[in-house]
């Protein structure tokens, strides 16, 4: 009986943990929208990236200039607000929000 009494205790327990992830990690991605996606091209160029294509790939098919994205993608690499990893000298970038999270919630531990 006890066994069932703990079981159900860490599942509600893993529930509100959830729930609290979901809560923290949509207000941050709002402020990371508010502060770094603040034009239609930025938003652009963070929705490619998916992880699978390059930097060139992308600003081929977004209609960009390679060095608008690159300075970009730079500034969310420095602040880790996003996965990467060189492929043949080619840097691949990825969508992290449990990144962006983290970085919000350091930045009020902060006081910033």
């Amino acid at each position: 009986m006890e066994n069932k009494n703990i079981e159900k205790l860490l599942r509600e327990l893993v529930d509100e943990m959830r729930i609290l992830t979901a809560n923290v990690k949509a207000e941050a991605f709002n402020k990371f929208k508010r502060e770094f996606l603040s034009s239609e091209l930025r938003n652009k160029m963070y929705e490619a990236f998916d992880g699978e294509r390059t930097l060139q790939q992308i600003s081929n098919d977004i209609g960009c200039k390679l060095n608008t994205l690159q300075v970009f993608g730079q500034q969310l690499v420095d602040d880790d607000l996003v996965n990467f990893e060189v492929k043949s000298n080619a840097r691949i970038l990825s969508k992290s929000l449990p990144k962006i999270a983290l970085f919000y919630a350091n930045k009020e531990n902060k006081g910033e």
